[in-house]
């Protein structure tokens, strides 16, 4: 009994270990762009009535985040077969404390310090893009290239918010926008070369 139970453990292992090395294939590239034309759209329309709320990134995140774990879930079960549950755990795993940190992070200042709110741009940026970092390992390489655009993008609002000279809506969105497009972009190529291997 012992043997079997030993082998079962080698088992697991490899698989976590698989899925540790595995590419996850789950997000969808429409999805993600989707989520940039909507930070763009809800940019636009805030500039244009003059709203600098953070509330409606707030809800603006969470719809992103449901459409495209969503979708992320159906993908996976697809694609990844028996090894999906695994894949987007581990995934989930590298990238959720960054977006922990960044809630955290969000309800302190709105809760606490409301004054320095236009800062939460510029930190949700810088954590969006330690959280691709993270999850790297199980992300096409070429998203290295997105999570350094938002952690430039990151500084420059941190910056340009303590100026007040931008406004808080495209101080979010147009980096938010351009960033999820460039995922998108980067998913898409990484799909197309899969499918000519």
């Amino acid at each position: 009994m012992q043997d079997i139970d030993s082998a079962l453990y080698d088992i697991g292992r490899i698989r976590e270990q698989l899925a540790a090395s595995t590419r996850f294939q789950g997000f969808a590239p429409w999805i993600v762009a989707l989520t940039g034309l909507l930070a763009l759209g809800l940019a636009g329309w805030q500039a244009s009535v003059g709203d600098d709320d953070l509330v409606a990134w707030v809800l603006l995140a969470a719809i992103s985040a449901t459409m495209i774990g969503s979708e992320a879930i159906v993908r996976a079960r697809k694609l990844h077969r028996s090894m999906a549950d695994r894949l987007l755990n581990t995934t989930l795993q590298r990238f959720l404390p960054s977006a922990v940190a960044g809630a955290v992070i969000a309800l302190a200042i709105l809760l606490r310090l409301p004054e320095q709110a236009r800062l939460l741009p510029g930190l949700w940026l810088l954590f969006m893009g330690v959280g691709i970092y993270a999850a790297l390992g199980n992300l096409p390489r070429q998203m290295a290239w997105a999570a350094t655009f938002y952690m430039a993008a990151g500084a420059i609002c941190l910056a340009l918010g303590t100026s007040g000279d931008v406004a808080t809506a495209w101080l979010m969105g147009a980096p938010f926008g351009a960033g999820q497009l460039l995922v998108a972009t980067i998913l898409h190529l990484a799909s197309s070369e899969r499918s000519h291997d």
